[in-house]
């Protein structure tokens, strides 16, 4: 069993004031997500879904569970204890990872918030190199994952979609190749075919105390 994490523990911090922010705005967006406790088996489905499309999306973004909608008003509830007894963070990794192609990233804490209430929080990391691809099909009666589609969130309503237009794919696209000409750069200042300063700043380097 792969125990969840308490976001006071090393490493966490960061991932800890973001979801205090997001839960003290109450308000979603492209980066951030709500949704009400259940169980891992009732929100499977849509989590693996929302995962892929934030990891296509620039600094990825967090799910945060127990949070709820009603009537534009949100209730802060948290988790409930039942349901977080049914997250395991080894099946949801391998869960997700069955599906979405490359494997992705991704950090799965518990936040106790100022009111008292436990919530779980996924962060997903943006892809390292290739936009995530969904490359199996999910449940037939679920419809919500299939072969072939990239997942995204697009700008303006909150919403997880596919790419359906050369825009969005073109967005993707600008981003892959931002990420492949950083490694480029990087890859060749290491083998020596460019300098990692220039020339003026080593002479500056070389006088430096004279």
């Amino acid at each position: 069993m792969g125990t969840i994490p308490t976001s006071d523990m090393p490493g966490y911090q960061q991932l800890h004031d973001r979801v205090y922010s997001a839960l003290d705005r109450c308000q979603e967006s492209q980066a951030i997500d709500f949704k009400q406790s259940a169980v891992w088996d009732t929100l499977k489905w849509q989590l693996i879904r929302t995962v892929m499309a934030m990891g296509n999306l620039r600094d990825g973004g967090v799910i945060i569970i127990g949070a709820s909608e009603n009537d534009d008003d949100w209730e802060l509830s948290g988790i409930e204890p039942d349901h977080l007894g049914t997250y395991d963070i080894d099946n949801i990794i391998d869960a997700i990872n069955k599906y979405s192609s490359p494997p992705m990233q991704i950090e799965i804490v518990r936040i106790k918030y100022r009111n008292e209430k436990e919530f779980l929080a996924f962060q997903v990391l943006e892809f390292a190199n290739t936009p995530y691809i969904c490359k199996k099909n999910g449940p037939e009666k679920i419809n919500l994952l299939c072969v072939g589609e990239v997942y995204i969130r697009p700008p303006g309503k909150p919403q997880t979609k596919k790419v359906t237009n050369a825009q969005e794919i073109d967005d993707l696209l600008e981003l892959a190749a931002e990420k492949r000409a950083r490694r480029m750069v990087e890859t060749s200042r290491r083998i020596g075919f460019v300098p990692s300063q220039s020339s003026t700043q080593a002479f500056d380097d070389e006088l430096e105390g004279l």
